[in-house]
């Protein structure tokens, strides 16, 4: 992870959705978008699974909608991603985060449409934050 193109750094929330505001929202991860490649993506990073990446991939279609992978392969300039385990979509109601579904555990998260300063952060370390 140490070559890619780390463009902007997004917070992940859980909590649940009431129309346009997500209730009892709790930081719970980070994302990480990688650019300079044919194909642009996230890193998750979710705290529960420190030492598990994710990548979020738009769809070929660019229907709008994501697929969440669990991994990684191919070259850096055209990665091709692998083992779906979940998708995301941005919701007609909530204009200010993106929904991502992880197929299991079956858990909802909400993923911030507007970035924050990347700072040294150990969530990109090898060890993922973890002793």
């Amino acid at each position: 992870m140490n070559n890619l193109k780390i463009k902007d750094r997004f917070h992940i929330y859980t909590g649940y959705r009431e129309g346009a505001i997500i209730k009892n929202e709790l930081q719970a991860g980070e994302a990480y978008e990688v650019n300079d490649n044919q194909r642009s993506y996230y890193i998750v990073k979710m705290w529960t699974f420190p030492k598990e990446v994710f990548y979020l991939a738009a769809n070929k279609n660019n229907d709008g909608n994501f697929t969440l992978f669990a991994k990684k392969v191919g070259e850096e300039k055209n990665p091709v991603f692998r083992r779906p385990v979940g998708f995301g979509f941005i919701s007609k109601d909530l204009k200010k985060h993106l929904e991502i579904q992880f197929t299991f555990p079956r858990q909802r998260v909400f993923m911030s449409l507007f970035p924050d300063q990347i700072s040294t952060d150990s969530l990109l370390s090898i060890t993922g934050g973890v002793a």
